[in-house]
């Protein structure tokens, strides 16, 4: 932060690659990175060794979700501008500080969701749809209609995690086998698990912002019966993917998955009145992620 002559005081304007750094930050690229493995995976699960390898779609599927990923959170950082400048975690953040303007950011959310619509139409009609509501549940359902509104708001929001592999899934193969919407169907309650386990870790922050997430607003223990039902429903839907998949690796993949998901489980039944656990259950949560798209990977392959 800089001063100026009548006291008053204005943020300081990075220049070149600092301010190429504070649109890469805007975007958030370890989320749209996220959504990219989720798609792919889909994509590859789909193909399952079904013909030679689906490289055009799988690149084209990893070139349009991570344009409209970080389009999306372009959109939902402008929405969100005024809570991110009342929650310590978020404050700075390159919108609320002013190292990006409000103009930037709308100029760079119309060219990224654009970019991305025009490369996902090359992938067909379902593949496209489903991207399509995948960037409206983020930015209408969740961001501007129900994340002040409600604590089901992740919920209602969650399909966003599942479709963005059932995209994938349809790039490379209509209709998507069952394995594929239930491995989907995993994703998107990942999505709420995970997002209800990191507002309870902060949640002073979203109390600032009045931001009526279920761990502020539910009490222990309807707490612990949301994150125990919605952990067990992840975990029979990793699993039953696993089983549909077929193939040497199936055994292995659902014995981890399994036991991975009764972790969970566990820390889910724990950390309403253990509060100081929800820090170590965001790290086994979002790794969870990463091993069952690994495991459904390797059943494919």
């Amino acid at each position: 932060m800089v001063g100026v002559a009548s006291g008053a005081v204005v943020p300081a304007r990075s220049t070149g690659w600092a301010h190429a750094a504070d649109f890469l930050s805007f975007v958030k690229p370890h989320i749209d990175v996220t959504f990219v493995a989720v798609a792919v995976a889909g994509a590859v699960v789909s193909w399952h060794r079904s013909g030679p390898f689906p490289l055009f779609q799988v690149l084209v599927l990893a070139g349009s979700v991570a344009l409209l990923s970080s389009g999306a959170e372009c959109w939902t950082n402008i929405r969100d501008r005024d809570l991110d400048a009342v929650m310590p975690r978020t404050q700075g953040r390159p919108l609320v500080s002013g190292r990006i303007s409000l103009g930037e950011a709308l100029l760079l959310a119309v060219v990224l969701t654009g970019s991305g619509l025009a490369l996902a139409a090359l992938l067909g009609p379902v593949a496209l749809a489903f991207l399509t509501f995948a960037l409206l549940s983020n930015v209408v359902v969740y961001s501007l209609l129900t994340k002040r509104a409600t604590p089901w708001s992740i919920v209602l929001g969650s399909v966003v995690g599942a479709l963005p592999l059932w995209a994938g899934a349809a790039a490379v193969r209509e209709p998507v086998p069952a394995a594929e919407w239930m491995l989907g169907g995993a994703v998107g309650v990942w999505i709420f698990v995970h997002i209800w386990v990191i507002a309870l870790r902060y949640r002073d922050d979203y109390a600032a912002g009045s931001v009526p997430m279920a761990p502020l607003v539910w009490s222990p223990a309807w707490l612990r019966a949301g994150l125990v039902a919605s952990a067990a429903g992840m975990g029979a839907l990793s699993v039953g993917s696993m089983l549909s998949l077929g193939g040497p690796a199936v055994p292995g993949a659902a014995a981890l998955t399994g036991v991975y998901s009764a972790a969970i489980l566990v820390g889910s039944a724990l950390v309403p009145t253990r509060p100081r656990l929800a820090g170590p259950l965001i790290h086994l949560v979002t790794v969870y992620l990463l091993v069952v798209l690994g495991a459904a990977v390797a059943c494919a392959l």
